[in-house]
């Protein structure tokens, strides 16, 4: 036969009343600033609290605009062990689920302190929101949204966890001191340090640069001080008739070149010379048989001596000059256009 009795139904998940969020103590908010809170505070807590005022939402963490909510705070009130309780109403089942499944084992309480422009009790401390943490928001279609078009969150003070302690305020205010002056010290002298540091740095590269600014001088002195060498040698040999002028130049921009390169060792009798290229070029030019005389002879000489002596009354750069022009001009040797233009000077 089929049954007469009532189907019965499961009642939805909800909250209990009397959860805990607050104790009477020294707490730290989550900005690191010390707070102390007597159970008369925790009475004005309890007695500025008003849903019709603002109405506490229930959340998972500390969101910025208290959304969304999964419940409201329908009354705070003060236990007989001094901790501040909420009564819960209008939870969403699925959420109460979870907490009831361990998912949000503990509970952090966020307030607006008595001078924050948001708060709607001024001079009180008051409620913002009580956050359940520990776990991800649940994924519930439809939940209840509030708006505060104000930016609900200015001035908030959030409690992440309520902390119990036997040491006395005085002797907590001088363990504190004694941690700000030590981090305040540590951080002076890393400071010092970081400045001794990239003072002592500064000052080897400033000695570095100038170091290698002398050097580079050094340097370009010594290659113009060489080339006025390979000039002077150059003129000497021209004067010795050695070296033709107008091979001067040449002859100066092969040893410059030359001076750079390794010295070349090699076998003389018995023993080893090392000598540079450039050396080993300026001996072989000193050593030469005079190639031209451009001195002055006196009248009546013969021969080589007649010829140049045919010359007398100008210089060897103008000599110099007539031959090799006159050797471009007939594409004759140098020596045959020297023979003509001397010539031509005494005709």
């Amino acid at each position: 036969m089929p049954s007469n009795k009532p189907a019965t139904t499961t009642p939805p998940a909800a909250l209990p009343d009397g959860i805990e969020i607050f104790r009477a103590g020294r707490h730290l908010d989550d900005a690191g600033v010390a707070h102390h809170f007597s159970e008369a505070d925790l009475d004005g807590m309890a007695a500025s609290y008003s849903p019709a005022l603002r109405e506490a939402p229930l959340t998972v963490g500390h969101p910025k605009d208290n959304l969304p909510a999964y419940g409201w705070v329908k009354a705070v009130a003060r236990t007989a062990a001094g901790a501040l309780a909420i009564t819960p109403h209008q939870v969403e089942p699925q959420f109460a689920e979870m907490v009831q499944a361990g998912r949000f084992k503990k509970r952090s309480a966020s307030f607006y302190p008595p001078h924050a422009p948001n708060n709607p009790t001024p001079g009180k401390w008051y409620l913002r929101h009580v956050a359940f943490l520990g776990a991800q928001p649940p994924a519930v279609a439809g939940l209840k949204d509030i708006e505060f078009s104000e930016g609900d969150q200015a001035g908030a003070v959030n409690f992440s966890e309520t902390v119990t302690t036997t040491q006395e305020p005085d002797d907590m205010s001088k363990t504190l001191q004694e941690q700000l002056e030590a981090a305040q010290a540590q951080l002076a002298a890393e400071k010092t340090a970081r400045e001794r540091a990239e003072a002592d740095a500064a000052k080897h590269k400033a000695a570095a640069t100038e170091a290698q600014e002398k050097a580079t001088s050094f340097a370009e002195k010594a290659r113009t001080d060489r080339k006025a060498g390979f000039v002077s040698f150059a003129e000497s040999q021209v004067q010795a008739g050695r070296l033709l002028p107008k091979d001067k130049d040449m002859a100066v921009a092969t040893l410059d070149a030359l001076a750079d390169v390794q010295p070349v060792e090699f076998a003389e009798g018995d023993s080893t010379r090392k000598v540079s290229p450039a050396q080993w070029l300026q001996d072989l030019i000193a050593a030469a048989k005079p190639a031209v005389n451009f001195g002055e002879f006196a009248p009546g000489n013969t021969g080589s001596q007649a010829q140049a002596g045919a010359a007398k009354g100008k210089s060897d750069a103008e000599v110099d000059q007539a031959a090799d022009a006159y050797m471009r001009q007939h594409k004759v040797s140098y020596a045959e256009a020297l023979t003509a233009v001397t010539a031509s000077f005494t005709s």
